[in-house]
Formats: C-alpha cells, sequence, structure tokens
C-alpha cells in the first residue's frame, strides 16, 4: 500500500532542507525503529504512507507528515536486502 498527498509550496525562491532530529532502536535481529524530524519548505502539507512488507528491500511500515514545512516520518522497517531470484529474504545480511 502506498499513499501519497502533497500540496507544493509555490512560494519558494529558494529550497530549504534540514534534518534536525533523528532516533533510531533495533528492536529485534532484523526490525529496526527510526523517528527523525526535518524542516523542509518544499510543500505546505504532505502526508505519505507506505506499507510493504515483503518483496523488497527495507520493507516495512512508513509514515511521514510534512505540515508547513514541519515533517515527522516514522519508519518501522526489516534490514534485510530482499532475494528476488529466490522470493524470500536473502541469508546474508549486509549491514555493517
Amino acid at each position: 500500500m502506498y499513499l501519497n498527498i502533497s500540496l507544493i509550496n509555490f512560494f519558494i525562491s529558494k529550497s530549504v532542507w534540514e534534518k534536525l532530529t533523528t532516533f533510531h532502536k533495533r528492536l529485534t535481529e532484523h526490525k529496526h525503529l527510526e523517528i527523525e524530524t526535518f524542516y523542509s519548505n518544499e510543500y505546505l502539507f504532505q502526508l505519505e504512507l507506505d506499507a510493504r512488507f515483503r518483496g523488497r528491500d527495507h520493507a516495512g511500515f512508513r509514515i511521514m507528515l510534512n505540515v508547513l514545512g514541519w515533517e515527522l516520518e516514522i519508519h518501522l522497517y526489516d534490514s534485510r536486502h530482499w532475494d528476488y531470484k529466490n522470493n524470500c529474504w536473502e541469508k546474508q545480511t549486509h549491514e555493517s
């Protein structure tokens, strides 16, 4: 499932993007939670939902909300990569 509703800010003369905070927590061997905040003047409003749990690298759930440039993103994901040939998670992870 993927949904994106956006209202672009047509009044900007120069784009601004700044990461404000980042929180990361490893929940299980492969599951991770990230919460980030940003400031970006590109959108007046944006809502993005992405929920894909298999069939792609780092599958999981992500929600992003941007109101007047202030953005919150919450991402619960799997750290493994998808083996497209065998249609399953790769046996060996590529984490550092």
